[in-house]
């Protein structure tokens, strides 16, 4: 697999992408990477790095999409950019995916218009996988906030396209689908979802019904399928409370007597991990479902740790075909 990294992106670039490839490269000996970006910079950044020099590419670009950038005005303008010098090299074949921590709308638009969509697509959903209760089981969100206006056919394509990725890369044979909604009756919810709703249980896909906010960490689904602008307050949310339980947690804890500090010591790596487990680091990325090759996105101030997290996302999705995966769940949908 040869997988393309934009070095210029995010708040921590270069140094953080840079590292994070390393740390990828130990983790699969078949990788290949290309980073992209100002070249000289990238290489004296290696300078004193000990890695596979036969595994490292590298692909000139001389300017960087900033987060200030409009996302169609940088498509159009900022083409020597890392960004969309990465997306042109992935479009134009040779390689097999892109990881970007940079603006996640031109990302979005540049994947659309220069990686294109898959037959049948007609938004790209960004997709972020979320931890649950469950021990080693993961949710996709789909739609996490690329799309806030929606269409029901469109939430039915998430439903698809969330399936085939929880078939193809986690190898859950038939995935639970449910639809976030506020409540679980099936009358519940406005216009959009209600019709989503009947669209989703004609669909060729394990739907269960709808689900509330409260469940998506829950694991009693694999897919939660959602509008961009809903998926992603819910989830904004959700990291909300988390960050808050642990600032409470820490109050009491402090504020509590000696008793407390001595229970918070023996329970500190249960707290380490279950922290762990809800960071960017653990998460690596989002990924665009609907786009023709893979795109992921990382997290805006990604560590090393998030970026290898992100290009080993990205190499397992190729290695599983997803996107061609998507467009066969699709063409059979267009069929039925």
């Amino acid at each position: 697999m040869k997988i393309i990294l934009d070095c210029f992106g995010g708040d921590t670039c270069p140094g953080s992408a840079i590292d994070g490839a390393i740390l990828a490269l130990c983790e699969d000996k078949d990788l290949k990477i290309t980073l992209c970006g100002d070249e000289s910079v990238i290489k004296a950044y290696l300078a004193d790095k000990s890695y596979d020099s036969e595994r490292i590419d590298f692909l000139h670009a001389g300017e960087a999409v900033t987060n200030d950038d409009k996302p169609a005005m940088a498509v159009r303008r900022k083409k020597d950019s890392s960004m969309m010098k990465g997306l042109s090299a992935l479009a134009d074949g040779g390689y097999d995916g892109f990881v970007s921590s940079g603006n996640t709308g031109a990302l979005l638009v540049g994947a659309t218009l220069i990686v294109k969509l898959v037959d049948g697509v007609q938004r790209a959903s960004l997709s972020p996988l979320l931890p649950t209760v469950v021990d080693g089981r993961t949710t996709i969100l789909v739609d996490g906030g690329a799309n806030v206006d929606c269409k029901a056919s469109m939430l039915r394509e998430f439903a698809i396209m969330g399936s085939a990725y929880m078939q193809s890369v986690l190898n859950i044979p038939a995935p639970k689908v449910g639809l976030l909604n506020n409540g679980v009756e099936e009358e519940k919810g406005n216009e959009v979802t209600k019709e989503a709703h009947t669209l989703l249980k004609e669909c060729d896909v394990n739907f269960v019904g709808n689900v509330e906010a409260r469940d998506m960490f829950s694991g009693v689904v694999d897919v939660i399928v959602a509008d961009g602008f809903i998926g992603n307050a819910a989830m904004k949310a959700a990291e909300g409370m988390g960050n808050s339980i642990f600032a409470l947690l820490k109050n009491y804890i402090t504020g509590g007597g000696l008793k407390m500090k001595i229970g918070y010591l023996l329970l500190k790596p249960a707290f380490k991990r279950l922290k762990g487990l809800m960071t960017s680091d653990a998460v690596g990325g989002g990924v665009f479902l609907g786009v023709k090759k893979v795109v992921v996105k990382a997290h805006g101030a990604s560590s090393p740790t998030a970026f290898k997290n992100a290009i080993v996302k990205a190499n397992d999705m190729a290695k599983a075909d997803v996107c061609n995966k998507i467009a066969a769940a699709l063409a059979t949908k267009e069929e039925q």
